[in-house]
């Protein structure tokens, strides 16, 4: 098997020192981080996801932001969180910043296999992303079905390539908002209304790939 490295930000208590104890046992190397800012000196091609032991909404926006600063495949790289009360993170929006979650006290071979099955869904290896007909070069910033182009706007491919990565995931409005966007978007969240009732006009001729989830916001339906 391939060397896997992970980008690890312990909490400093026993179980993060014991996970990680668990993770190296697999061989697993591990590059920690002591600050969400510091990520992003540790991040290049061979890390596999970046693991958040006991993340707050702080740690959760400055990860995203190293991640994205860091660029090419970091900047697509599964972003874990391994919390103990799923409630209290739910209720200040920190999970919806994460692809996915362990729950402590998870082991390190459970969070490994939740990793590798985010990779074969995002394609690690490559920089293609393909579901059925679609496929989106990351390489290119090119989407196709059934081999033909699709004309997208930036914003557009933006929007699709966020979703597609993860599929199954919901993600709110206001996410998608902030992520794309900007912070410095002053404009609604009609807004990615508007540009997914566009995207959906381009790619679902013969099937749909954009779910909507009432209440939330859309997420990506892999089929």
């Amino acid at each position: 098997m391939a060397e896997e490295n992970l980008a690890y930000g312990p909490d400093g208590s026993e179980y993060s020192r014991a996970l990680a104890g668990e993770l190296e046992e697999l061989g697993i190397t591990l590059r920690y981080f002591e600050r969400s800012e510091q990520l992003e000196s540790v991040l290049d091609d061979s890390i596999s996801a970046v693991v958040v032991v006991s993340p707050h909404i702080h740690q959760a926006r400055q990860a995203r932001q190293s991640m994205r600063k860091a660029g090419g495949w970091s900047s697509r790289l599964p972003l874990l969180a391994i919390v103990k009360d799923v409630e209290q993170l739910m209720e200040t929006d920190t999970l919806k910043l994460f692809d996915d979650f362990l729950i402590y006290p998870g082991g390190g071979s459970e969070l490994m296999a939740r990793i590798r099955l985010m990779e074969k869904r995002r394609g690690k290896g490559s920089n293609l992303i393909t579901h059925g007909d679609l496929a989106i070069n990351l390489d290119a910033h090119q989407v196709t079905i059934d081999g033909r182009p699709v004309d997208l706007t930036y914003k557009e491919y933006e929007l699709l390539k966020t979703i597609a990565a993860t599929p199954g995931r919901a993600y709110t409005r206001e996410e998608l908002l902030r992520n794309i966007w900007g912070y410095d978007y002053f404009g609604g969240t009609r807004t990615v209304d508007v540009h997914v009732r566009r995207l959906r006009a381009k790619i679902e001729q013969d099937r749909p790939y954009i779910e909507t989830v009432h209440g939330v916001g859309y997420r990506f339906t892999a089929q």
